[in-house]
């Protein structure tokens, strides 16, 4: 009796090509996850930092303000620039101007609130800081 060989096999059967498509597939979708996630992280991250750079640079502005025009006036007129609104959906800046109980010193406060998507609470920077009233030195004075 003879045996029959059957010829050596060449290729991938249909069920060997369905499991790798299917991992591959299952590969692809966990990593566009990870990229579409990244972004969206990196979007907030942007967000946080513009406002944050926003109060800052107010704080700074307010420094820079002679102090008896550093007044409610003043906060009230204070808006979120155009080009870091697009960084801030629904963004909104308030600052106040409060006198401290030590003559010749205010409190100035910015708070920066935006929400990122309509269905998370709104996000909030807030930054403070005191100005004292400052006095041109006469000539001659020491430091």
């Amino acid at each position: 009796m003879s045996r029959q060989t059957s010829p050596k096999r060449r290729g991938f059967t249909l069920l060997e090509l369905a499991v790798a498509a299917a991992i591959l597939a299952t590969l692809i979708v966990i990593i566009a996850q990870c990229f579409s996630l990244s972004f969206r992280e990196r979007a907030r991250a942007a967000s946080h930092q513009a406002a944050t750079e926003l109060a800052a640079n107010l704080l700074e502005a307010a420094r820079a303000q002679p102090f008896d025009k550093l007044d409610k006036a003043w906060a009230d007129a204070q808006v979120i620039p155009t080009e870091t609104a697009d960084l801030l959906p629904q963004g909104k800046v308030a600052v106040k101007v409060e006198p401290e109980k030590l003559p010749n010193l205010k409190r100035v406060e910015v708070e920066v609130q935006w929400r990122f998507e309509e269905h998370l609470p709104m996000k909030t920077v807030t930054l403070t800081t005191l100005i004292a009233a400052r006095q041109a030195k006469a000539k001659g004075d020491t430091p």
